[in-house]
């Protein structure tokens, strides 16, 4: 889309001979049919080429494909007709007799060469108050060559645009509603998408505990059941324990009856005594008392005297030695 203010001074190309004819004066176009017409061309002896025959409206140029398309005026009927109806600040009335403004703006597709839209101002304080009126092609339309009429009823759909400041307000109040709109519905979805985020993971966070728990339990079922194992265990090496040293008491009770038993034990002789149950582990030394004969006595009876053999017997052991021993170097000798 383009304004015909841009396309006036661009310079136009042929593009067989490459030749400048000149620069674009005038854009003609018809309001009624919605159409460019053609365009005016220098300011001396000006020339037109029809629409028809343009190949381009470029940014910088315009070109045609060759030269013999730029023809006078007066064969060109049509576009001097309008030439003067086509400038702008040309007046718009309804056909109810109401004054709209003047044209202040025009605008067309460059390549279908068509007129989408023109803008109608009112003067400066009302354009500023309510925007410029923006008026596309209508049926009904008179584009003359001094006025432009429209149908009444027509205008009174269209509106106004949205450049005046009572417009500006009114849209910045709906911008506005739409923004924070928006963000209510951003801020809700955010929240309901923050729930659903934590419900999800609470509930894994719940599951990894329930499972942390379950596995607590059997490690404390599996210790308590080594535990029992193990007090088992220790209960059977309690009574094995008991057992031997049951055993190793009875061995040593039978030994030091044994000993006692013996009726000759040797002089100075040793014996290895064990002590009883309470420390079975434990042994004493207990050396056997020597066996003195010379402590022995016969204690002769009161029923029975003595006889000549017993006073013999006497004798010999008093001459034998004080003592009674037979060694010849004993002191008592």
């Amino acid at each position: 889309m383009r304004e015909i203010k841009s396309i006036s001074g661009l310079r136009v190309i042929s593009v067989e001979e490459g030749a400048n004819i000149g620069l674009v004066n005038q854009v003609v176009v018809d309001l009624a049919q919605g159409l460019m017409l053609g365009l005016i061309i220098g300011d001396g002896m000006p020339r037109g080429v029809l629409a028809e025959d343009i190949q381009t409206i470029g940014s910088d140029v315009i070109m045609i494909s060759r030269s013999e398309l730029v023809r006078p005026l007066g064969e060109l009927p049509e576009l001097e007709k309008r030439k003067s109806a086509s400038t702008h600040l040309v007046p718009v009335f309804t056909d109810s007799g109401r004054r709209l403004g003047v044209v202040s703006s025009i605008f067309i597709d460059p390549y279908e060469k068509t007129v989408t839209h023109y803008e109608i101002s009112s003067g400066a304080i009302k354009d500023l108050a309510d925007g410029l009126l923006v008026m596309p092609i209508i049926d009904g339309t008179v584009h003359g060559v001094d006025a432009v009429i429209l149908p009444d009823k027509a205008v009174q759909d269209v509106g106004r645009e949205t450049g005046g400041l009572f417009a500006r307000f009114s849209q910045w109040g709906d911008s506005a509603r739409k923004q924070y709109q928006q963000v209510a519905d951003s801020a809700s979805k955010m929240v309901e998408t923050g729930s659903e985020t934590l419900k999800k993971e609470t509930a894994v966070v719940r599951e990894r505990a329930a499972g942390l728990s379950e596995k607590a339990k059997e490690v404390s079922d599996m210790v308590g059941e080594r535990a029992k194992v193990v007090t088992q265990k220790a209960r059977e090496v309690g009574e094995i324990v008991g057992e031997k040293a049951s055993e190793v008491g009875a061995k040593a009770k039978d030994a030091v009856s044994g000993l006692r038993d013996e009726d000759d034990r040797q002089p100075g002789a040793v014996a290895v005594v064990p002590v009883p149950e309470d420390n079975p582990a434990a042994e004493q030394i207990i050396e056997v008392p020597k066996h003195d004969p010379a402590a022995e006595q016969i204690v002769p009876s009161e029923e029975t005297e003595p006889t000549a053999e017993a006073d013999a017997t006497a004798g010999t052991t008093a001459e034998e030695g004080c003592c009674g021993c037979t060694d010849e170097k004993c002191g008592d000798a």
